[in-house]
């Protein structure tokens, strides 16, 4: 079988044809170990990103599309960026993902252990993917909405591996209109409670506390959830959690102020 037949053999099963760019880890690969975490989190966060960057594109009035750049990181990985500039609804928008593996240093390593990661000495293989934006529209009334979802794994001495969740989505309005902030954080809450009830108010206070200005006494924006560290009750069931707050991310968004 040729390579370019196995191509589009693992393309069609894992649909990738609707994604920004090619994957960064190779389709064979992919293919091959669907069921790995490290696969499923490739594979969401490309999704995340391409239908937020088409939600987004949907909305200018002159057919303004992203721009694209595959990259390559020489230690390992790389990652796609995608940015729309100068719209006539959004100024700028950049939705980008990354995949990539390396060596943690130690002082890396030292400081994933005061955070309580069970992790050996020296330096470290880890893997990390994520999906992370930063939208500014034109229109004041429109608010500006970043958000970030990861996976992080490292493979200790011993040759175990120790992995975990974060993200988190935030909202900054311009100018405060209740019924879009009772919206964002209503979308935000049904999408946590569909997992664990706890979750939104647990993550809601950790977002609120992240973005306060003390010294301003005020906050950044309205809020929304921020977490890390997840690694409960199941890899599988922290994946889920994590897939579902991404996919609320355009119903939570899109629907606000006036384009």
């Amino acid at each position: 079988m040729t390579v370019n037949k196995v191509n589009m053999d693992a393309k069609r099963k894992l649909s990738t044809s609707q994604f920004m760019a090619e994957p960064i880890t190779s389709l064979k690969q992919l293919a091959e170990k669907e069921n790995d975490m490290r696969t499923k989190m490739e594979l969401m966060i490309m999704k995340i990103q391409a239908d937020f960057c088409r939600a987004l594109e949907n909305e200018e009035n002159f057919g303004q599309k992203f721009k694209i750049d595959r990259w390559q990181r020489k230690e390992g990985g790389g990652g796609i960026t995608c940015v729309l500039q100068d719209g006539d609804v959004f100024e700028k928008a950049g939705v980008n993902i990354s995949v990539v593996t390396g060596t943690l240093p130690p002082g890396a390593v030292a400081q994933m252990r005061s955070r309580g990661k069970n992790l050996g000495e020296g330096h470290l293989p880890f893997f990390a993917a994520g999906v992370s934006a930063v939208i500014h529209p034109r229109n004041p009334y429109v608010p500006t909405i970043h958000f970030n979802y990861r996976y992080f794994e490292v493979e200790n001495n011993d040759g175990q591996k120790q992995w975990w969740f974060g993200g988190g989505t935030d909202l900054t309005p311009y100018y405060l209109d209740e019924n879009d902030a009772e919206h964002f954080h209503k979308t935000l809450k049904e999408a946590c409670d569909e997992h664990d009830t706890d979750h939104y108010p647990k993550f809601k206070k950790w977002c609120d506390d992240y973005f306060r200005i003390n010294h301003r006494n005020e906050s950044r924006g309205i809020g929304g959830i921020f977490f890390d560290d997840v690694d409960t009750p199941t890899q599988n069931d922290a994946f889920k959690f994590v897939t579902g707050c991404a996919h609320a991310v355009i119903p939570s968004y899109m629907p606000l102020g006036n384009y």
